[in-house]
């Protein structure tokens, strides 16, 4: 399959455009000694090619530090759990074993001596500008790698980026797409809206609730209060809503203009998950309600905008092409992914993977995925 889409798409693989090397998955964070975990052992096997120890820890503790700066700086052994950090991370590295593999049958691989080039670029082995064999050696050393281990892992970075590379070039995406994104994400609307979130409702219950009558007595309350609020924000009575939800401090609120590109309203938060509906009202129409996370936002459109083509610059189609370009390239990825997996023959070692065990045990047979 692959094979032949070459011959159609012709050989146009760019060696050695990365510059210097940041491979995401294990190769990324390589020359922090803080990324060292040490430890025997195997973390799995992929179609007979071990995940080690190592590469697994390495991968997990990197994970880590991303969510450490998502979550304020810490991250408990619990949330790891929770998450299924070490799951997810495993399933990562298989995938990327599985697509290498993948990429070397076909022929993706690079020579010695764009391995070598690419080397050389690094920062991490030069002094004075320029690449010295001896730093190379003794960076090498000091986290632990083999300069034919080093080699082979800058050679599975080049195989990959060369292999998405070929498959983005299948995510072709026509004028007539950007257009047609563009009218989507340029069309915008200014909202007429009451937002009743589900905790200032609760504030309005009675105090002596039990916990299992709070349920009930919340979505009740919802209820009523929603027909209320539709029938005068459809008469345009600012001061019955305001006198209905005084207990709350919520009132009627008109939106600055609201778009794809811009879909965040005060008050509310995000509307990405309504954001079809709400674009596609018209004045006609009156007030609709829609079902938030949080709460019930109920809207009226006061004035929409539709695409003018005129105002659209070059910046503009040149993002989205970028956009549109990206998200094909990850479906096709995907879907070229999830083949692969489908014949590989993937084992987990759970005593390492969930355990955290850095110690040679037999891997299990059935992965949980």
């Amino acid at each position: 399959m692959i094979s032949a889409m070459r011959s159609k798409f012709g050989p146009a693989i760019i060696f050695g455009v990365m510059g210097v090397i940041v491979v995401v998955f294990v190769f990324s964070g390589i020359f922090t000694q803080s990324s060292l975990s040490g430890g025997p052992g195997v973390a799995g096997e992929v179609n007979g090619e071990t995940i080690t120890y190592s590469e697994f820890s390495r991968a997990l503790n990197q994970r880590v530090e991303m969510l450490k700066g998502m979550l304020g700086g810490k991250v408990t052994d619990e949330q790891i759990a929770q998450f299924r950090i070490p799951e997810a991370v495993f399933q990562d590295l298989a995938q990327r074993k599985v697509m290498i593999q993948m990429a070397k049958k076909e022929g993706f691989q690079p020579s010695p001596e764009q391995i070598r080039e690419q080397i050389f670029k690094m920062d991490a082995f030069k002094k004075d500008g320029r690449f010295d064999k001896m730093q190379y050696k003794a960076v090498l050393a000091a986290n632990q790698y083999t300069d034919v281990r080093f080699e082979e892992l800058v050679s599975q970075d080049i195989t990959e980026q060369n292999f998405r590379e070929f498959l983005g070039q299948l995510a072709f995406v026509s004028d007539r797409e950007v257009d047609s994104e563009l009218s989507r994400m340029k069309t915008r609307a200014k909202l007429k809206y009451v937002y009743l979130d589900n905790e200032s409702v609760r504030k309005m219950l009675p105090k002596d609730l039990k916990a299992e009558e709070q349920g009930k007595a919340l979505n009740e309350k919802v209820a009523l209060l929603s027909k209320e609020i539709v029938a005068a924000l459809a008469k345009g009575s600012d001061a019955k809503i305001k006198d209905l939800l005084k207990e709350a401090k919520i009132q009627a609120k008109t939106s600055d203009w609201v778009s794809r590109e811009s879909n965040v309203i005060p008050g509310v938060g995000s509307v990405r998950s309504i954001e079809d509906q709400l674009f596609a009202l018209k004045k006609e129409e009156g007030v609709r309600e829609f079902s938030l996370p949080a709460g019930t936002f109920f809207a009226m459109s006061v004035a929409s905008e539709a695409f003018d083509p005129s105002k659209v610059t070059e910046k503009d189609r040149s993002e989205t092409l970028k956009k549109l370009q990206g998200q094909r390239q990850q479906a096709v990825m995907s879907e070229f992914l999830r083949s692969f997996m489908k014949s590989a023959k993937v084992s987990r070692n759970d005593s390492v993977v969930i355990e955290g065990k850095g110690s040679a045990v037999p891997i299990t047979a059935d992965m949980d995925q």
